[in-house]
């Protein structure tokens, strides 16, 4: 394939960059004003430059903070079911990322689904395509089952299986 090479003498630049538009304005004007840098302001520039913005909605927020105070709350709440939904939905989050952020909120209660302890389990890749809320809930599900067979907690039993595929399962 022959590719264009920018002339300067014949070619002008004048296209308007939208790239993660909100976050480049942010990101502009905050290391503008800060004359030091943070870890965080490097992990932000890290997910802009990754495309992986987010955008959670305030309901969402709401239902994950009722999620994290809720004593007794399981996989198959109400609650759960639509808070995955609306993380889901929103931008820069599917599954995997969704679950994540269950897990650090509620760790006692959700697991990561992710290819590897997917594939350590199910003896199967999930693709991105795959994911659902039902196929999350019965992950979860084995996922208890798991830990309580084993007397492993379960914030450990998602660590462990990506660790056991990344041994004897090799690549993805």
């Amino acid at each position: 394939m022959k590719y264009k090479v920018f002339d300067e003498k014949t070619d002008v630049l004048s296209h308007e960059f939208t790239y993660n538009k909100i976050e480049t304005d942010f990101l502009k004007n905050h290391m503008k004003k800060n004359k030091s840098i943070s870890i965080d302001d490097i992990r932000r520039i890290a997910l802009w430059k990754l495309d992986r913005v987010l955008e959670i909605s305030e309901e969402t927020l709401q239902n994950l903070k009722r999620i994290a105070v809720h004593k007794d709350i399981t996989i198959d709440a109400q609650i759960v079911l639509g808070t995955i939904q609306l993380l889901t939905s929103s931008k820069g989050v599917g599954f995997p990322m969704a679950s994540a952020i269950l897990k650090f909120l509620r760790p006692d209660i959700f697991p990561i689904i992710d290819i590897r302890a997917y594939r350590a389990i199910y003896g199967k890749k999930i693709t991105y395509s795959q994911y659902s809320i039902d196929k999350y809930v019965e992950y979860t599900k084995k996922l208890q089952k798991i830990s309580a067979d084993l007397g492993i907690e379960l914030n450990e039993i998602d660590e462990q299986l990506y660790c056991f595929d990344k041994k004897y399962n090799g690549k993805i």
